[in-house]
């Protein structure tokens, strides 16, 4: 790799401000952290030449040193940039990021590219808390709409995009830590005791008249020829599903992942290969026998039992009826071609007819698991019965499902307005 004349690296700006660039020098510097380096401007042409050459017997040293290592785990070498640390902890086969199931690793993607295209090449040796909470601050910032008339809008502040951000940075900075690169060690050290605001829970529900216009759409759509009938009912059957048995929508359509040979599935799952595509789930036909369901749920990390008598359930079970018996096998929510319903269909055509339903854009299908156990709280069930119909290990994660928080405080006002009224009554003070 002979340098180029006696300046090697040597780039001027448009100011004529020199510059020594490693990549003047050589293509790849295998992971050189000193990329760009400012050199004197009164330095003399000499002085130049000598500056060059070090900074290029630097890099030269380092990618002998580099080379005679072990080969790297990862395409991409670590070149002090957030850029790289990111590819890194993508392309390692130790990192969390491969071993996370797909549908994870789809979110940690989406947090990683908020951060390439946008930090990537901010040097992590010389970030600070205060650019991270800058970061945060411009990650959050609503997105500017431009209207035909050239006037702006300015949508909601995105808390959830800039908290899920964050949370990456941390988690890359800690995984280049376990990999010994000191300036990822430092950061993450500093922001190890620092928080950001996250989006407050939701407040949404589906409720019980929700899911009756839903149902009663699904089919009124159907009998105008703007969907099929096995749809609008199949759709019917998840959405009364999910707010009857109180359960995640996963739960109730199943999953398709891309086909692994070494993945590990619960007991009791059934499994549908499909060319490079797996599907796995536990709400079929074949597990409903005598209408009893016997299940373990995600929520639980399928390692906690659930038994649904689904007969009791009359939102759902007319419904599970109308299933001709041709068609009761496999999948009992069931999509194109037979086959187990895949979640962007199911979101698609569950918001095509909530939309036509008048259920307002902001509630979503996740909020039915909300809906049920709101009714469930209002109509007097005990917080511990809840709580295992949600599967939850944790009375303070059931309570965050439970919505109106605006209904009970207007009870209690209520409450206090009549006791003032008896007190007057009684003539006391």
């Amino acid at each position: 790799m002979p340098p180029r004349g006696d300046y090697p690296g040597l780039k001027r700006n448009k100011t004529g401000k020199p510059y020594w660039i490693a990549r003047q020098v050589t293509r790849n510097p295998l992971g050189f952290p000193d990329l760009c380096i400012p050199l004197p401007e009164d330095a003399e042409e000499v002085q130049l030449a000598e500056i060059c050459q070090q900074h290029t017997a630097r890099l030269q040293a380092w990618i002998e040193t580099v080379s005679k290592e072990e080969p790297s785990l990862t395409r991409t070498r670590y070149d002090g940039t957030m850029r790289t640390a990111c590819q890194i902890y993508q392309e390692h086969p130790l990192s969390t990021f491969n071993s996370v199931k797909h549908n994870t690793r789809r979110g940690y993607l989406a947090d990683l590219t908020v951060i390439v295209e946008s930090v990537g090449q901010r040097l992590i040796r010389n970030v600070t808390v205060l650019d991270v909470k800058n970061w945060y601050q411009q990650w959050r910032k609503g997105v500017v709409y431009v209207d035909e008339a050239g006037n702006q809008t300015i949508g909601p502040e995105r808390v959830a995009r800039a908290h899920n951000a964050v949370a990456m940075v941390r988690m890359v900075l800690r995984f280049m830590a376990a990999l010994r690169h000191p300036d990822c060690k430092l950061l993450a050290e500093e922001l190890a005791n620092v928080q950001f605001e996250r989006e407050g829970a939701r407040e949404q529900e589906l409720t019980y008249q929700h899911v009756r216009a839903f149902i009663r759409t699904a089919f009124d759509l159907a009998e105008k020829g703007v969907m099929p009938q096995d749809r609008a009912l199949y759709m019917a059957i998840g959405t009364a599903s999910q707010f009857e048995l109180m359960l995640r929508q996963k739960d109730i359509i199943g999953d398709w992942a891309p086909r692994n040979a070494t993945a590990r599935f619960p007991a009791g799952i059934s499994i549908v290969h499909l060319d490079d595509e797996t599907w796995s789930g536990f709400f079929t036909w074949e597990s409903v026998p005598g209408w009893r369901w016997r299940t373990r749920t995600s929520k639980s990390k399928y390692r906690s039992p659930a038994e649904f008598d689904l007969t009791l359930y009359d939102l759902l079970f007319p419904l599970l009826e109308m299933v001709p018996m041709d068609q009761r096998h496999g999948a009992i929510v069931k999509g194109e071609h037979g086959l187990p319903i895949r979640y962007r269909s199911y979101a698609k055509w569950w918001r095509q007819i909530a939309t036509a339903a008048g259920i307002p854009v902001e509630v979503q299908s996740m909020d039915a698991r909300a809906g049920g156990a709101t009714e469930a709280e209002e109509a007097g069930a005990n917080l511990e019965g809840i709580q295992a119909n949600l599967t939850h290990t944790k009375k303070e994660m059931s309570l965050r499902y439970i919505r109106r928080r605006t209904k009970k405080i207007a009870a209690v006002a209520e409450v206090r307005k009549l006791a003032r009224g008896a007190g007057e009554g009684d003539g006391t003070a």
